[in-house]
C-alpha cells in the first residue's frame, strides 16, 4: 500500500466510524490495514491518529490505563482543582428534580418563572455534555465555560413555549458551543465529528417524528423540530448518505 492508498484508506475508515457512533475496534483498523507491516509504535501512531480525530477505538483505552501513568502537569492539577470546584458548587444548589424543572420550565417560558432559576437547573447538562467530549483538545473547565454560553444563547433565542422542545435546543445549542471550540482548536478533523453527532440528532428526529406522524417526516418537518434550516438538513443528509456509501464499498470490496 503506498503513501496515498493509505491516506485513502485512512479517510475511509474514518468516514465508517463516524457512521457508527464515532468508535470502531482496534481489531476492525488491523484487519483494514494488515497489507501494511506494524510495530507497535506504528500501531499506537495509527490509534492515535483516529482518537484525535474525535473516533473512540474501542479496545485501545485499555492499553493505555495500562501504560505508566505519568505524574499530573500543572496545567492538569489546575484544571483538577477548577473541575473540582465547579463540581463543588453545582452540588451546592439546591436543584428541582425532572417534573418540577419541567414545572419551571413552562412558568418561564410563560414569562413568570425565575431565569436565574431555570439557568442553575441545567447546569448539570452541561457538565453531563462536557463529559461526553473531554480529552479531544479542549480543557474540560474550558468547555463547561462554553457550554455556559452556549445555555445563555439559548434562552435567549428559543421562540418557542414547549418545555421538551425547549430541553432539546437548549442541549444541542449546548453541545454545539462545545465542538465549536474543539473544531477551533483541532481544525478541520474536527468538521467531520461536529456533522456526525448533528446526523446522530437527525436519525433521532426522524424517528421520533415517524413515530408521531405515522410516516417519514419531510425535510421542513426534520428542520422545524430541529431548529435548523431546510438547507442544513438536507446537508446533513447527503454527507450522512455519502459516508454509508463508502462504508458499503468498502464492505463489497472485503468481500
Amino acid at each position: 500500500m503506498d503513501k496515498n492508498d493509505f491516506i485513502k484508506a485512512m479517510e475511509e475508515m474514518l468516514a465508517v466510524a463516524k457512521t457508527n457512533g464515532n468508535q470502531i475496534s482496534m481489531e476492525e483498523l488491523l484487519d483494514y490495514f494488515s497489507d501494511v507491516p506494524m510495530n507497535e509504535e506504528t500501531r499506537k501512531l495509527l490509534f492515535d491518529t483516529f482518537e484525535e480525530a474525535g473516533v473512540r477505538v474501542i479496545g485501545y483505552e485499555a492499553e493505555k490505563k495500562n501504560e505508566t501513568k505519568e505524574e499530573n502537569t500543572p496545567k492538569e492539577k489546575k484544571e483538577s482543582e477548577v473541575v473540582s470546584f465547579y463540581q463543588e458548587e453545582v452540588a451546592r444548589l439546591d436543584l428541582p428534580d425532572e417534573e418540577t424543572q419541567k414545572q419551571l420550565l413552562r412558568e418561564w417560558l410563560e414569562g413568570e418563572g425565575d431565569q436565574e432559576q431555570i439557568i442553575e437547573s441545567l447546569l448539570p447538562a452541561v457538565m453531563e455534555i462536557a463529559e461526553k467530549h473531554k480529552e479531544k483538545g479542549v480543557l474540560y473547565a474550558d468547555l463547561i465555560q462554553e457550554g455556559n454560553i452556549g445555555l445563555l444563547e439559548a434562552m435567549y433565542s428559543f421562540d418557542g413555549s414547549d418545555a421538551e422542545e425547549f430541553l432539546r435546543y437548549t442541549a444541542g445549542k449546548i453541545e454545539d458551543a462545545m465542538l465549536d471550540s474543539i473544531a477551533e482548536q483541532r481544525g478541520a478533523d474536527s468538521v467531520g465529528e461536529q456533522m456526525a453527532i448533528k446526523a446522530n440528532r437527525l436519525d433521532e428526529a426522524s424517528l421520533h417524528l415517524t413515530k408521531e406522524l405515522g410516516r417519514e417526516p419531510k425535510a421542513e418537518e426534520l428542520a422545524e423540530y430541529l431548529h435548523m434550516t431546510v438547507e442544513e438538513v438536507k446537508d446533513i443528509m447527503k454527507i450522512s448518505l455519502d459516508a454509508i456509501s463508502v462504508m458499503e464499498t468498502d464492505i463489497t470490496m472485503k468481500k
